[in-house]
């Protein structure tokens, strides 16, 4: 398992070796994706890997937080790689999915999300 990447951190180092990861966001189960995306560059040559989204979107736990699978990385090379982060403030995370806790609870803040690659 990797440690959780907050969405607006830069230079973020990984490595991965070959294989398929799953993406999920931490901290609820209530996910809108909207724009926001996660890629991986390659430290060595460059090469950008971005990530799909999934058809089932399925809800756990991780760390010890609520987690909700976003996407899937492809990784066919290992190696270290960059995270990278496209639209990170269009991300919104409530802790619950249920349509009548909407009334009453707020969105997550949004820069205090993370995310967990492989995990």
């Amino acid at each position: 398992m990797k440690s959780p990447i907050n969405i607006h951190s830069v230079n973020q180092k990984i490595y991965l070796s070959v294989g398929i990861y799953s993406v999920k966001v931490l901290g609820g189960w209530g996910v809108k994706v909207n724009d926001f995306s996660v890629s991986l560059r390659k430290i060595e040559n460059g090469v950008v890997i971005k990530s799909e989204d999934t058809f089932w979107k399925y809800q756990s736990h991780a760390f010890k937080n609520r987690a909700k699978k976003i996407a899937v990385l492809d990784v066919y090379e290992s190696g270290n790689f960059l995270v990278e982060f496209k639209n990170s403030k269009k991300l919104k995370v409530r802790r619950s999915n249920l349509i009548l806790t909407r009334f009453f609870e707020k969105e997550l803040p949004n820069q205090d999300l993370e995310i967990c690659i492989g995990c």
